[in-house]
């Protein structure tokens, strides 16, 4: 975490094109290319372990332009 702003790694394509699109973000390939005008918004970001092995999956909710 930079600047109290969480980040994800090794996001898939599809993927993160839908989670820009449901946070209204745009994607940027370097941290250092954020602005504030490329933020998207969730009202709740969570992580949540499960299984033997512990694998995480990350729930991003309450997006603004969700479906």
């Amino acid at each position: 975490m930079q600047n109290e702003l969480p980040a994800v790694r090794w996001v898939g394509g599809v993927e993160i094109e839908l989670l820009a699109i449901a946070t209204g973000a745009r994607i940027v390939p370097r941290f250092s290319e954020l602005t504030p005008e490329k933020l998207g918004s969730a009202g709740r970001v969570r992580e949540v372990s499960f299984g033997t092995t512990k694998d995480r999956m990350l729930f991003v909710e309450e997006c603004q332009n969700s479906k």
